[in-house]
């Protein structure tokens, strides 16, 4: 990471001055690899593939010190496409209405200011990851990217439409607990819409979520929610996540564990999908590490919904396996691989990310070997 220290901001106070230290960092990932993907019944993909071990992006972030423990600061993030130069598009009011056109950087990961305390804790205002994507991140073996990730599982599907809320919230505030608590941790945000209050869909978009979770020594553990309004149509609808995880370093191995719960409450019926997923990374040879992952998909949806052929979309699962390796070749640089095989049953059409969608209950895999660099 390159660091640009603004130097000293100057105040006076009575007869004195104080001196409010900024600066600014400057960080980003590069992540480029080979990929090749296909579905059984649709086709295959060739492709060099972006963030298949972590998501490009460019950042700023700063901070002030303030003094008495208060510090100001802000956060810009907006994730890349390296592959062709283009960047990926934001939200600006957490429905489909508000999606941004791809191409332009944006900073669709973070763009908060923020005023915190070591006492009581941080304010944050802007767009972040909503609470259950902190899970999602932190106890999925493959991080939630590449070919093997949960998300593979966990938001396709859902419905007919978006989910623009199942990552990140615009327009949020979010309060996070201080560090120094014994081990617990947590966070809690609410996020609008912007609708005029007389439209009909007013509450689209508003959503509510937290984060708590406690860490000691090997262990972390987590639970999240979040809740986002949606007018019940064919496509969306009230939009639930849920999730628990934790993970256990035993030192030969870092084990993990994810369990996520997702509900939409469509017009026609309410979508329901349980997943878990078991995974694990083992040292090897020093600096590397084998990366493990088994996900299952159990839809339970109501009985109202059905496939194409009539059969009902509750019969519609599927399972995961992904395996994987990094190796280290500096603190910056990593190469890495990665399998993912998805098997579905019923009429089920999920695919490893990137991929072509497989005829329905045929299976879908992918590998991909990168490179990735941080700045």
């Amino acid at each position: 990471m390159k660091r640009f220290l603004m130097g000293s901001a100057l105040a006076l106070a009575g007869s004195g001055a104080v001196h409010a230290q900024s600066s600014v960092t400057v960080f980003g990932v590069v992540d480029l690899g080979v990929q090749y993907t296909k579905g059984e019944g649709g086709g295959s993909v060739k492709a060099l593939s972006n963030g298949g071990l972590s998501t490009s992006r460019l950042g700023f972030r700063g901070t002030e010190d303030l003094g008495g423990g208060l510090r100001a600061g802000f956060w810009l993030e907006g994730s890349l496409n390296p592959d062709n130069g283009t960047g990926r598009p934001s939200n600006s009011n957490n429905q489909a209405s508000g999606a941004g056109a791809a191409g332009p950087i944006t900073f669709d990961r973070m763009s908060f200011v923020s005023l915190s305390h070591q006492k009581f804790g941080e304010l944050r205002l802007g767009r972040d990851f909503i609470p259950t994507h902190y899970n999602s991140i932190y106890f999925d073996p493959f991080n939630a990217n590449g070919v093997a990730r949960a998300g593979n599982l966990t938001f396709a599907g859902a419905g007919t439409g978006p989910l623009p809320t199942g990552i990140t919230g615009s327009n949020t505030v979010s309060y996070w607990l201080p560090a120094g608590l014994g081990g617990f941790y947590g966070m809690a945000m609410i996020g609008t819409g912007e609708n005029d209050s007389t439209a009909p869909n007013r509450d689209d978009g508003n959503l509510a979520g937290a984060r708590f979770g406690f860490a000691a020594g090997a262990f972390d553990i987590a639970a999240a929610v979040t809740r986002t309004h949606f007018d019940a149509t064919a496509a969306i609808g009230n939009y639930t996540h849920a999730n628990i995880g934790g993970t256990w370093d035993a030192g030969f191995a870092k084990f993990f564990a994810l369990y996520n719960k997702v509900t939409v409450k469509l017009a026609a019926g309410t979508v329901r999908k349980n997943t878990a997923e078991i995974g694990a990374h083992i040292p090897a040879f020093e600096v590397g590490r084998i990366r493990l992952s088994y996900a299952y998909l159990d839809d339970r949806s109501d009985e109202s919904l059905r496939n194409a052929n009539g059969m009902p979309r509750n019969r519609d699962d599927a399972r995961q396996f992904g395996i994987g390796y990094v190796h280290n070749l500096s603190k910056r640089t990593a190469l890495y691989g990665t399998y993912a095989r998805l098997m579905n049953s019923g009429q089920a059409r999920y695919v490893v990310s990137g991929g072509v969608a497989p005829a329905g209950g045929r299976r879908s895999s992918g590998w991909e070997f990168g490179v990735r660099h941080l700045f």
